[in-house]
């Protein structure tokens, strides 16, 4: 027969006022003029056109 495990006790909780650290922000990528993002026609909130 195999000992019965012992429970795994709790994470100590962090000290009163602790905030977590924000996530880092990454900077927009350097886009030439003419690579603007465009938004895609076939996705939208328009219900769909019957032909």
């Amino acid at each position: 027969m195999s000992q019965p495990h012992e429970p795994i006790p709790d994470p100590p909780l962090p000290p009163p006022g602790w905030k977590p650290v924000p996530p880092i922000k990454e900077p927009e990528p350097d886009r030439l003029p003419d690579e603007t993002p465009l938004p895609n026609p076939d996705e939208n909130d328009a219900p769909p056109q019957h032909a």
